[in-house]
């Protein structure tokens, strides 16, 4: 069963409303903003009042400060090895050095290497199990389902520098991990859940949602992760279109993620240096093109 779906906004005429079709499009990172060049907070002893301060005197970017007084031996020798780690891809070198809440800087000079994903689990007990992953990226959506490819997912993931989830930090990673063995080893990790809560929002995903206006339009919207496990059920007992239904729920938080990562990076960097041209993820994805059951959703809203 192929559950790849190329971004139709990416691949135009080559995609046919709710078909999935072949192989996902494959991106190299191209012309990409190098606003984390920008950031000083990685530095020893640095705060953001101090990296505040290192602006205001003019000293906008690592080369400037690589030739200013302003920045000491030890901290231009942080410079130098984040010069040359942004320059080998090392992603995992910054998100060492960055709090969870402060990885959004990440975000512009990764965006072509960047997984948004998603899991879903029996439940949370000691024998619940993953039941699907979705991972979204510049060249579309593609389900991991158990019993099916999910064996994939771990080499499949190696490709990316950095991985955006929400609650992934507690939640996803560590269940991924505890199932399928070691992956992710080589990106940093951007919890939304951490970077949101910069700028006072907090709690479920559909909640921040709708906090800063960002609208579903469907049905699916009411559903929760509970809904998510009946439908895991009911597809096991043979019921015809119910995973084709929690596909599409997943994808649906999934394709959220990067318009979550897209706020939080503009209202974090709002007045800085690292806020022009901002960032903007080329893995938007329509889920409107992925077909699933209306009166299946009916039934689980009780309607």
């Amino acid at each position: 069963m192929v559950k790849s779906y190329p971004n139709p906004c990416r691949l135009g005429p080559r995609f046919r409303s709710g078909l999935p079709v072949g192989a996902r499009s494959s991106t190299h990172p191209t012309e990409l903003p190098r606003l984390l060049t920008n950031s000083f907070l990685h530095l020893p002893g640095f705060n953001v009042d101090d990296e505040e301060d290192l602006w205001t005197a003019g000293v906008k970017d690592w080369s400037g400060a690589l030739s200013s007084d302003h920045v000491d031996a030890q901290q231009k020798k942080t410079l130098r090895r984040s010069i040359s780690a942004l320059n080998k891809r090392d992603s995992v070198y910054f998100g060492e050095k960055y709090r969870p809440g402060e990885r959004w800087r990440l975000l512009p000079d990764f965006a072509d290497e960047t997984a948004f994903l998603d899991i879903e689990t029996t439940g949370l007990g000691g024998d619940a199990y993953i039941t699907m992953c979705g991972v979204l990226d510049a060249g579309g959506f593609k389900a991991y389902v158990r019993s099916d490819n999910i064996d994939q997912l771990s080499s499949d993931l190696a490709r990316y520098k950095l991985v955006v989830t929400f609650n992934g930090i507690s939640f996803d990673v560590p269940w991924l991990r505890k199932e399928l063995g070691p992956l992710l080893d080589a990106a940093a990790h951007v919890d939304m859940m951490h970077v949101l809560r910069n700028v006072g929002l907090r709690g479920g995903l559909k909640k921040i949602e709708r906090a800063i206006g960002l609208d579903r339009g469907d049905d699916l919207s009411m559903l929760s992760g509970r809904d998510a496990v009946v439908l895991w059920n009911m597809a096991q007992e043979g019921e015809p279109r119910a995973l084709e239904t929690l596909v599409r729920y997943n994808a649906e938080d999934v394709a959220s993620l990067p318009l979550l990562a897209e706020y939080a990076y503009g209202q974090n960097s709002a007045g800085t240096p690292m806020a022009v041209p901002g960032f903007s993820s080329p893995a938007h994805f329509d889920t409107s093109t992925l077909p699933y059951d209306r009166e299946l959703v009916r039934y689980l809203r009780g309607l």
